[in-house]
């Protein structure tokens, strides 16, 4: 297949972009401009580079009717760290870009539109199933709905298929450290004990090769369609995943739990259903939470020597 990837340089892009490689698909990969794209270093002279910012809806058209895409996955999004959940550019960079990308894919003749939702998406619910009834407690889970339904409504009014993927939290090699496994693995390969919640809440994580596997999976599969929860199926406690973390980079710290409170809007159950997926695309995880935390941290610890 031929499937053309925005945020193609982040995390969870170029993962997604080495998947699709490695299983023969062709690839044209969307990078903003003046970015150096580091993590699709490894897969140079293997995919189409487009140096392209996605609000110049203009250029993103024209490059999409060149290469004529089977499918569109839309991974790029403004504002993922806890410091934009908040900010009106979740609104001004995102909704409409990717009304316009749901657009240009129908009339590139792409048949299908993979966007990526998020768990934030449900916000506090209980219950996080796909038909839960989204009640998002941010902006950026609020924009994410938004987007939703908008590019929902305009591959239906076009023929196009529609798949919504809500992510629930990724980790593994190469992450950002602003986030939780990350910035814990930095912080106790160099000695320094993190502060921490008392860790009661259980969250699932979901390694991000399985996150590019399962992405590719629901692009190749026809019948694949609607809104699907993308996560392992496994709540596992915070504290449990701290406490396995230290034991392979630090296993001589002693941890002090509770020195950091709880948010107000703190989710203390993040749990996805993922047997709809499963059922439509045969997709599974691959890589469990202990499997990867020490691939995660063997890999850190290289990249400090």
């Amino acid at each position: 297949m031929r499937l053309f990837i925005t945020g193609a340089s982040g995390f969870v892009g170029a993962a997604t972009v080495g998947v699709a490689l490695d299983a023969g698909h062709e690839v044209a990969a969307v990078v903003r401009p003046g970015n150096p794209a580091k993590r699709l270093r490894r897969f140079e002279r293997r995919y189409r580079h487009l140096s392209i910012d996605l609000r110049d809806f203009a250029g993103v058209a024209n490059a999409m009717s060149a290469f004529r895409p089977d499918a569109v996955l839309h991974l790029a999004w403004w504002g993922v760290t806890n410091s934009a959940r908040f900010a009106r550019e979740q609104i001004s960079d995102n909704i409409e870009t990717a009304c316009a990308l749901t657009e240009a894919s129908a009339a590139s003749g792409a048949s299908a539109f993979i966007g990526l939702g998020s768990q934030g998406e449900y916000g506090g619910a209980v219950e996080m199933l796909e038909e839960t009834l989204p009640r998002p407690t941010s902006l950026y889970g609020a924009a994410k709905v938004a987007t939703f339904f908008l590019t929902r409504q305009l591959a239906e009014q076009v023929g196009l298929r529609h798949v919504w993927l809500r992510l629930f939290s990724t980790y593994g090699p190469g992450d950002n450290d602003c986030w939780l496994i990350p910035m814990l693995i930095t912080e106790m390969l160099a000695g320094r004990r993190p502060r921490t919640t008392a860790g009661i809440q259980k969250w699932d994580w979901l390694h991000v090769e399985d996150v590019g596997r399962a992405i590719v999976a629901v692009a190749v599969t026809p019948t694949a369609k609607g809104v699907f929860n993308l996560g392992s199926g496994r709540a596992v406690a915070v504290r449990t995943a701290i406490e396995r973390i230290r034991d392979l980079a630090a296993p001589d710290m002693e941890l002090v739990f509770g020195e950091i409170p709880f948010r107000p809007d703190q989710v203390m159950h993040m749990q996805a259903d993922i047997s709809r997926l499963t059922a439509a695309t045969g997709w599974t995880p691959s890589i469990s939470l202990e499997e990867g935390l020490a691939q995660t941290v063997a890999w850190t610890r290289a990249q400090a020597t």
